[in-house]
């Protein structure tokens, strides 16, 4: 059951998840993330280190494809009324593509010559291997993020990822729904 699980039952041990120091540029945090993916594992994101190894933040697909696109669509931070302003939006999509479409290539690389440092996503939260599953479910979607640090005496030692909580959500639910269907019941909950 859900109720039972802590963290240390699911998290990602520190030395199993990708990771990169913060002064490293956006190229290399790509090609890292273009690894992970074709190497057929779950990450989705990359920490983000100082040069003592403290955590930073993370970097996400979202970041990264984010960190080498026009900075004419890049949000800025929230203005006095919590506004998200964009630079440039036109309604006109496609002329908006053309202006993108011009030194498109020569841009991106330009861009991902950056520090992460720049782009990195930064977190706020952390868990203990003692907290519960509903701790990190509610803070992963109050928060809106997609990873949670694990930490234990100020250093962090894992990982739990959002998929992770996704998973284990969907095998209670499956299971409950296949035992309901081989007894011949509905659930009515």
């Amino acid at each position: 059951m859900l109720d039972d699980l802590h963290v240390r039952d699911f998290y990602v041990p520190i030395t199993d998840y990708p990771h990169i120091p913060a002064s490293a540029s956006i190229c290399d945090a790509i090609q890292m993330m273009h690894n992970s993916l074709s190497e057929g594992h779950k990450y989705r994101t990359i920490l983000v280190t100082d040069a003592n190894q403290h955590l930073q933040g993370y970097l996400s697909l979202r970041d990264l494809t984010r960190a080498v696109g026009p900075k004419f669509l890049r949000k800025e931070a929230p203005d006095y009324k919590g506004h998200q302003p964009f630079q440039g939006i036109s309604d006109d999509f496609t002329a908006l593509s053309l202006i993108w479409q011009e030194g498109f290539t020569l841009k991106i690389l330009e861009e991902a010559r950056k520090p992460v440092s720049g782009v990195l996503t930064l977190i706020k939260n952390t868990v203990s291997l003692n907290d519960p599953f509903a701790k990190c479910a509610y803070l992963l979607l109050v928060e809106d993020v997609l990873i949670l640090p694990v930490v234990e005496d100020n250093k962090v030692i894992g990982v739990v990822r959002l998929v992770d909580i996704f998973e284990r959500f969907a095998d209670t639910v499956c299971a409950r729904k296949k035992l309901h269907a081989a007894s011949g019941t509905e659930d009515e909950r």
